[in-house]
């Protein structure tokens, strides 16, 4: 019982990585589910062979757009989701089993059956989509990775800013409260510290205040709940 649990663990895995049923990095966990088929069946079919090998080349490729969150065309798209989702790996790995002549004979109708499958679940989950593959254009990504830069550039600028802005008042208090100018009852010095106080910045003001732009997907999407 290991195997099969392990092999479902990675499916699952890179279902997890992005959230989705089919992503940039499904193909990858898929390749190594079937991997691992291979590993403890001591031995595959042509079909099945080639079949993951093809799958850790284009999954190399899905991980890397992944991290970088690069934008990836539409034959990667479709490759991703109707040769390598979740169900096609599972039903590629329950009928690698039988051979002919070295040859999966069970092969293409079982990558058929799931691309049917994975047809009929985008109808029924529309209009959500079963999957993301990040930006949807080119000119998205670049943009993308523009607005990053000028985020940074201004985040840079105004931490820059708040560390000037508070050496000066703290300076200042410091003065104010030095024991020369305190009174017999006190009162300078109180009014030293209420200078001190207020000018002390405030830590919330620091935090960036644009986060209803961010493209942070959620923990669990409503499609993958209904899944």
């Amino acid at each position: 019982m290991a195997a099969p649990l392990i092999q479902i663990a990675v499916l699952v895995f890179g279902m997890a990585l992005d959230e989705t049923y089919v992503n940039r990095t499904t193909v990858l966990t898929g390749a190594i589910a079937v991997h691992i088929h291979g590993f403890v069946a001591g031995d595959v079919g042509l079909l099945v062979g080639l079949y993951a090998d093809l799958g850790l080349a284009v999954g190399a490729y899905g991980l890397y757009a992944y991290v970088v969150d690069a934008y990836v065309g539409p034959v990667f798209r479709l490759v991703a989701y109707f040769c390598y989702s979740p169900v096609s790996v599972f039903l590629v790995i329950l009928t690698a089993g039988p051979t002919l002549f070295g040859i999966e004979p069970l092969f293409v109708p079982a990558l058929a059956l799931a691309g049917y499958g994975n047809v009929q679940l985008q109808e029924y989950l529309a209009p959500n989509d079963p999957y993301y593959f990040g930006p949807e254009s080119e000119a998205a990504f670049e943009a993308a990775v523009e607005a990053e830069s000028g985020t940074d550039a201004a985040v840079g600028s105004d931490t820059a800013d708040v560390s000037s802005n508070a050496t000066g008042p703290t300076a200042t208090g410091a003065t104010a409260g030095s024991p020369g100018s305190a009174s017999a009852d006190g009162g300078t010095a109180d009014a030293a510290g209420d200078t001190h106080t207020q000018g002390d910045i405030d830590p919330s003001g620091a935090e960036p205040a644009a986060t209803g732009t961010s493209s942070e997907r959620g923990i669990l999407p409503e499609f993958m709940r209904r899944l």
